[in-house]
């Protein structure tokens, strides 16, 4: 049994308490601690769990809510990836994508072009290249692998990865926390009590020992993602249902030979839903899926429906190869939190993306927000709106947000993130830690300029410095690094959201009893209570991430 805290961490009244640590709520509890304000995060998985984990991973302007003329949501998703390159460079990469146009398509090449000179237009002030229009034949010397039957040509442009978002979620968290947030995983909203107008307190659950505990705030917000709803009922209050949602799922495969060396953006022929092939890792990522969904949302996994669907679309594109079931590694699947008023579409794609922040003192609760939507690009600018209304409703002496101006723990400072710097940088760390550069390289990565940080265990124990899988780069120091300083307490913390060993070909099956002995050793936990936190990961990552042949 893990005990982190007892009744005296949370006496105090906080100023703003945040129900939920996805990227919006760990967002804003960053934002609001570098303002000065008492936070408390509260998340009833672990940071980044839910629909930032979930995702297609890119950080990207949004190039088809241009044909939904939402140009203030794209100007502003342009902004933001703009801050998230300069700001969290060792997270957030430049990636070239590739928009073929084939004869029948329902986007066509003119179509295309005049909406990459308004991305360009819209994006003035970037960093990255210019798009540019390539005839067939230019086209598939730039990206063969494609088919070129009836292929019409193609553009080619810039918008931006980050590999693992959760790691972005993860640094938000500890920023807040180095700010003096308390933020935390595994505890989770049990009840809600209201005097008069206002919320008085939560009561909490401490999930890693049972222990429940009373909070007060004095704003309450909630930004549970697809959850925002179920917590609004916990109030007793005659809420309006706000979140609707749409279910989007990916598959993983290797990557192949003469597979594609770009990203490719197309529209799905089935639906004109936006269809993304994307080399992640040593993987392609395949996706996504925008079906309308309202299930149950604890246990979603990617139906034989979609997956046949995906594999339809890649096969109908590409060239080199043919996929089938039989090359899917696996799948993983999430909601999109949209706003239920949108859903009224027919077209989930069209359905718009852009956030809304909700004031409850309509619904007679006078410290209660309730924020819908959001996307992962955005994140920043919405955590911004988010705390602008809590000091407003504080009424208290206003502090702009700084996060526009602060970097990331791990980002390198510019003039220092280029390929030179680098090589340096690897030659140096493979002399002193005497490990391969491609370890280096990947701890880089994750880490940014902490990666010494991590390094340094191996110098105490050679040990440390041993990769854990086979199938991944990550070694055994990241799980020791992840338990003392990255507030990671179960297999699945480790696994999914510290390393990268959870999507690996073997869904990190192959390195749980590795995580299992560390968290065993740095908190005491009962051999009982470790079978069953791997019993937890086999029941919900590796049996719903699995695909059926």
């Amino acid at each position: 049994m893990i005990k982190r805290f007892n009744e005296n961490h949370f006496a105090r009244e906080f100023d703003l308490v945040i129900i939920g640590a996805g990227i919006n709520g760990c967002g804003i509890a960053r934002d609001a601690s570098e303002r000065g304000l008492k936070v408390l995060l509260i998340e009833k998985n672990d940071f980044g769990s839910g629909c930032t984990a979930a995702s297609t991973r890119l950080i990207h302007g949004g190039l088809r809510y241009l044909e939904h003329f939402e140009f203030d949501l794209v100007r502003e998703s342009l902004v933001e990836r703009e801050i998230l390159l300069k700001n969290a460079n060792h997270l957030v990469k430049p990636i070239r994508l590739c928009i073929p146009v084939y004869e029948g398509d329902k986007r066509g090449y003119w179509l295309i072009k005049s909406g990459m000179v308004l991305y360009d237009l819209l994006s003035f002030d970037k960093t990255l290249p210019s798009h540019k229009m390539l005839d067939s034949e230019g086209f598939l010397k730039y990206e063969p692998s494609l088919n070129s039957n009836l292929l019409k040509g193609g553009a080619v442009y810039y918008d931006a990865q980050v590999a693992f978002p959760e790691r972005i979620c993860l640094e938000n968290a500890l920023m807040a926390k180095l700010n003096g947030a308390m933020v935390l995983n595994h505890a989770e909203v049990k009840s809600i009590k209201i005097i008069e107008d206002k919320i008085s307190s939560l009561e909490i659950i401490d999930k890693l020992c049972g222990e429940k505990y009373i909070v007060k705030g004095k704003i309450i917000l909630n930004i549970a993602g697809p959850w925002v709803d179920k917590l609004c009922n916990l109030t007793g209050r005659d809420i309006k249902k706000q979140i609707g949602g749409t279910k989007g799922s990916h598959i993983i495969i290797e990557k192949f030979q003469n597979g594609p060396t770009h990203a490719i953006y197309t529209s799905a022929k089935l639906d004109g839903r936006p269809f993304f092939i994307i080399p992640w890792q040593e993987y392609y990522l395949i996706g996504t899926t925008d079906i309308l969904f309202t299930n149950d949302l604890e246990h979603l996994k990617a139906t034989n429906e979609e997956i046949n669907y995906l594999l339809n679309e890649a096969n109908r594109i590409l060239k080199t190869k043919q996929i089938t079931k039989a090359d899917i590694l696996y799948s993983y699947a999430g909601v999109r939190p949209l706003s239920l008023p949108s859903l009224q579409s027919n077209d989930p794609a069209g359905i718009t993306r852009k956030h809304i922040i909700h004031d409850h003192k309509g619904d007679g609760i006078s410290n209660f927000i309730s924020v819908i939507g959001g996307k992962l690009t955005t994140y920043r600018h919405l955590s911004e709106e988010a705390v602008n209304l809590v000091y407003k409703k504080l009424n208290c002496n206003f502090v702009k947000s700084k996060t526009k101006f602060i970097p990331f723990m791990g980002n390198f400072e510019q003039g220092k993130n280029n390929e030179t710097y680098f090589k340096s940088l690897i030659n140096r760390a493979q002399k002193k830690y005497d490990l391969d550069p491609e370890i280096i390289t990947h701890l880089i990565n994750l880490y940014g300029k902490r990666y010494k940080l991590v390094l340094d265990l191996t110098l105490k124990d050679k040990d440390l410095g041993r990769l854990i899988s086979s199938h991944s780069l990550d070694i055994r120091a990241q799980i020791l690094f992840s338990l003392h300083n990255e507030i990671a307490f179960t297999v699945s913390d480790i696994l999914l959201r510290r390393t990268t060993l959870g999507f690996n070909k073997t869904i990190g099956e192959d390195s749980i009893n590795e995580a299992a002995k560390f968290i065993q050793e740095s908190y005491f936990v009962s051999p009982d209570e470790m079978k069953k936190q791997i019993a937890d990961y086999y029941e919900n990552v590796i049996k719903l991430r699995k695909v059926s042949v």
